[in-house]
């Protein structure tokens, strides 16, 4: 299975943006996240849009089974959902970075409701990360052989509903946190990306009106497809690893 992984971060005045990065690329390079090596992981920090584009038509070209797509930063809402990627207010519409693989998911932690302002940043490079553990072959092979059976499908995953702000924290993102922590414990032998996302779901709306005093719910677009068919976003591996 050919994979790719495109994480993408605007941190002006968001303390967990450059955390959101790294977190979400150490799951996927942990056995239970499906192994990746790092060379399957592409980071960008306040891109600019057009060497955003420019990847983007590569990694289509590349013909990858499955993709995961993430950005995390400032957003706003209008016809779709709209990122904000640098200081010069660079935008790029969620729908540019849909459709990338015939199996994809996307997870935009932004908000939905005003644009905000942004400024520079140094780009994060691939090679400062490393990996926590080493990688197995045969949880490689588990993850690859699920993912494979699942439909092709196109899962999105909003932080926060149309109208709503999605709130940060020096830990990162609240919602993203949450789900990287949902999706680091099984029942089974696979955690299905709709089961995580329900679950993160319940604990963002929990902490963010405990802690902000607001409403923030996510959101998702998720194929009405039986539970074997359906995109998985993690593997058993009898620990878990990430809370």
């Amino acid at each position: 299975m050919k994979r790719k992984a495109l994480l993408v971060g605007n941190s002006h005045g968001l303390e967990g943006v450059k955390l959101d990065l790294i977190n979400l690329r150490q799951f996927l390079e942990s056995n239970a996240g499906g192994g990746w090596y790092s060379g399957e992981i592409e980071l960008y920090l306040n891109v600019r849009r057009s060497t955003l584009l420019e990847r983007i038509q590569s990694i289509k070209r590349e013909a990858n089974d499955f993709v995961v797509v993430m950005f995390s930063g400032h957003g706003e809402q209008k016809r779709q959902t709209v990122l904000e990627l640098n200081k010069e207010q660079e935008s790029i519409g969620e729908s540019e970075l849909r459709d990338l693989a015939p199996r994809q998911i996307s997870i935009f932690d932004c908000c939905r409701a005003v644009q905000l302002g942004v400024q520079d940043s140094k780009s994060i490079e691939s090679r400062e990360f490393s990996l926590k553990e080493q990688v197995s072959t045969s949880s490689r092979a588990k993850y690859e052989k699920r993912m494979m059976e699942a439909d092709p499908q196109q899962t999105v995953l909003y932080s926060c509903s149309i109208g709503q702000y999605s709130y940060d924290s020096n830990q990162g993102a609240i919602y993203l946190q949450n789900f990287l922590k949902t999706s680091g414990t099984q029942d089974g032998d696979f955690k299905l990306v709709s089961v995580a996302h329900q679950e993160a779901k319940i604990l963002t709306e929990q902490q963010v009106k405990r802690e902000q005093n607001r409403d923030q719910n996510p959101d998702a677009s998720i194929a009405k497809l039986p539970s074997s068919r359906q995109l998985i976003i993690s593997i058993k591996t009898g620990q878990m690893i990430f809370g």
